[in-house]
């Protein structure tokens, strides 16, 4: 039995592929803005807050406050400035440093004196760059802020003129501000989220478009298989009917050179045949105490007959006949075939079993091919069979056809035919058995297709053969073969 595969989905491919695509270049561009937002926000501290710090730093710092930065009057300038940078209240801490990287004042006053030199940030402000970025307290320069957690942190230099060469300034020393960073991480939340939300609803538009078109396509293209399927399935079976017409009319061709041969033959034969037998009979009533003379003419006479019967049968498989409807009870007619056959039968030692259904409507046919038929079915079927065999045969009404029909079935476990050689038990001539003609399934396919009925074979080594007659009621009901 052949599986069907499953067919493979378009949309469904389409859907899994889409869906972890978009997912992942969303995914990417939701990380990239957020760096950028992210870079946006410290942009805005680096030049925003970090010009507000240098204003306040240069209004009340001098350049010489970090020089010399242990005098009163420049820790109280420090203070001051401190004091103004406090009207933000985002700052949490102010550090200043000199030009050799040391904490020259801090709200932090153990921070006082302590210098650092490996501070990265503390380093390329010292050469004019505003640094600003978000800090977790994990540097030796923040032991004492451990406990701000996350903070915003700004390394912002402070410049004064030199005043030998006018317009040129040189970074004094650089303000270290520490910022609660909740209103920057608000933003960036804000910003992070509509983000996330345009680009999923992007991302949603963008697939639904997608799955529109791509399901639209596959539905045509599904149309377009299921219309090729059909095309095939519809060519298969003109393919196959042609196969059944060529096959018929070989069978036809066939038969009817071996009818015009069989035909010059049996007349060229029959003749003489006739002759012969007369001679013998005439013999044979005119010996007298003789016994084994009157035996070899009985002998002549017997196979005459037989050579003759076989001539019919041989005339009858390939020339034309003309039915003679009547109605035909096919019960009966079987019950008459199986009491000419019982004394075979018995002698055969043969079990016999009949199911005949007692409600069989009666036949429009010929009875006398019919009789042929199933006698040649039924003979065949005995042939088939050696002592202790069975030998069963059955009817029934038939009513899924369309037309009410008759079914008669013919069943024995004898030896089996191969499959190789099944196609070929209805052809003229070929027979399984050392004995036989070959012609009596021919002559029974060929009076049954005449009825409008069909007849099949079912085989196999070991397991017997049963064979089927359906025989419409009324002829004109079925389909012409």
């Amino acid at each position: 039995m052949k599986i069907p595969l499953p067919k493979p989905s378009l949309i469904r491919s389409f859907a899994l592929a889409s869906l972890l695509t978009i997912a992942f270049i969303t995914g990417f561009q939701v990380a990239v803005q957020w760096v950028l937002l992210s870079e946006d926000f410290l942009e805005w501290e680096r030049t925003s807050g970090a010009d507000a710090i240098r204003a306040q730093a240069s209004a009340s710092l001098r350049g010489e406050d970090f020089v010399r930065w242990d005098t009163a009057e420049a820790q109280t300038r420090f203070e001051q400035f401190f004091q103004r940078a406090l009207l933000n209240p985002e700052v949490l801490r102010v550090k200043v440093y000199n030009a050799d990287m040391q904490v020259v004042w801090s709200d932090e006053p153990r921070l006082r004196g302590a210098r650092f030199p490996d501070n990265a940030h503390l380093a390329r402000a010292l050469q004019g760059q505003t640094v600003a970025h978000v800090e977790r307290s994990k540097k030796p320069e923040n032991l004492y802020e451990r406990h701000f957690g996350q903070a915003v942190e700004l390394y912002i230099p402070v410049a004064f003129s030199t005043g030998r060469t006018p317009g040129l300034a040189a970074v004094a020393g650089v303000v270290e501000v520490y910022k609660n960073p909740a209103r920057v991480l608000a933003n960036l939340s804000r910003g992070r989220w509509a983000i996330i939300g345009a680009s999923l609803a992007g991302a949603l538009v963008l697939y639904a478009a997608l799955f529109g078109i791509v399901r639209r396509a596959s539905r045509q293209l599904d149309a377009q298989r299921q219309d090729l399927e059909r095309q095939t399935e519809a060519l298969g079976a003109a393919n196959r009917e042609l196969r059944a017409t060529q096959e018929q009319l070989r069978a036809a061709e066939r038969l009817a050179a071996i009818g015009e041969v069989s035909a010059a033959v049996a007349h060229g034969i029959r003749n003489p045949l006739a002759n012969i037998r007369a001679s013998a009979q005439v013999a044979l009533d005119t010996t007298e105490g003789s016994p084994g003379v009157a035996k070899y003419l009985g002998t002549i006479t017997a196979e005459v007959d037989r050579l003759d019967r076989w001539l019919r049968s041989l005339l009858d498989a390939v020339r034309p006949f003309e039915l003679r409807l009547g109605r035909v009870d096919a019960g009966r007619l079987i019950e008459d075939l199986l009491g000419l056959l019982r004394e075979r039968v018995a002698q055969g030692q043969i079990k016999l079993e009949v199911a005949l259904a007692p409600d069989l409507p009666a036949l429009t046919a010929d009875g006398v091919q019919l009789e042929q038929a199933l006698l040649g079915v039924l003979e065949n079927a005995l042939d088939a069979l050696g002592p202790g065999g069975t030998l069963r045969v059955r009817t029934a009404r038939v009513d899924g056809l369309g037309f009410p029909a008759v079914q008669v079935s013919v069943e024995d476990d004898g030896e089996g035919i191969p499959a190789d050689r099944l196609r070929q038990v209805f052809e003229p001539f070929f027979t399984t058995k050392s004995k036989g003609t070959g012609l009596g399934l021919a002559i029974a396919r060929k009076i049954v297709e005449g009825h409008g009925g069909r007849i099949t074979i079912e085989s196999a080594p070991a397991s017997g053969t049963t064979i089927r007659i359906v025989l419409p009621v009324e002829r004109s009901a079925a389909p012409t073969a």
